[in-house]
């Protein structure tokens, strides 16, 4: 029979401790916050109205420039539901219902500062299109392509109970449309960078 080697042995145990709660799961936020594992929740967005605030942040592993960057919004009064959202320009809202009083208007996310970065190092050329975003979501062509309120994104987040709710992930979201024999699709969309803040 075979022994597991001490490290393996070491990080099972860890994993059985955090599962019965005996060592608090912690993270380090974009911000530098430690905060407890929290559950993320969606929380979709309307692009045209949305006040983007950008800062620098670290260098990833891989090289690449980080931003710190906030997003205020208005608050939905109504879920913003799974089809066509009922969401106004420049207004978030959970999927399954609107905004309680005291919940925070205002989004904390660490992203990326030039989501191309790999491409140009391969001579390919820069995506410049107004959805660029799309595939290639950072800083610099997020703001823009929500400065459309025709555009909608979706945030997976917590609320950290310090007046702000900081994003896990992110992606673009595109609104299922009927092909003219009935029924719904959705339009073709690459996830592009997810995103980790933490």
């Amino acid at each position: 029979m075979r022994f597991l080697s001490p490290a393996l042995t070491f990080l099972l145990v860890v994993i059985v401790l955090a599962a019965a709660e005996r060592i608090p799961s912690k993270v380090e936020t974009a911000f530098g916050a430690s905060a407890l594992m929290e559950q993320s929740y969606e929380l979709r967005c309307r692009g045209g109205g949305l006040k983007f605030n950008s800062a620098t942040g670290r260098t990833s592993s891989s090289g690449e420039q980080m931003m710190n960057m906030t997003i205020d919004f208005a608050v939905g009064t109504q879920g913003a539901g799974t089809g066509k959202p009922n969401l106004n320009p420049g207004q978030c809202s959970w999927i399954d219902r609107g905004f309680r009083p005291g919940e925070p208007p205002q989004i904390h996310l660490e992203i990326v500062s030039f989501g191309q970065l790999a491409e140009t190092r391969h001579g390919s050329p820069v995506d410049r299109s107004p959805t660029a975003a799309e595939r290639y979501p950072d800083a610099q062509n997020v703001p823009q392509y929500l400065s459309s309120s025709d555009h909608y994104w979706t945030f997976w987040v917590y609320n950290t109970g310090q007046r702000y709710l900081q994003s896990t992930s992110h992606r673009v979201f595109k609104v299922l449309k009927a092909p003219p024999g009935g029924g719904r699709f959705p339009l073709p969309s690459k996830p592009g960078n997810v995103n980790e803040s933490f």
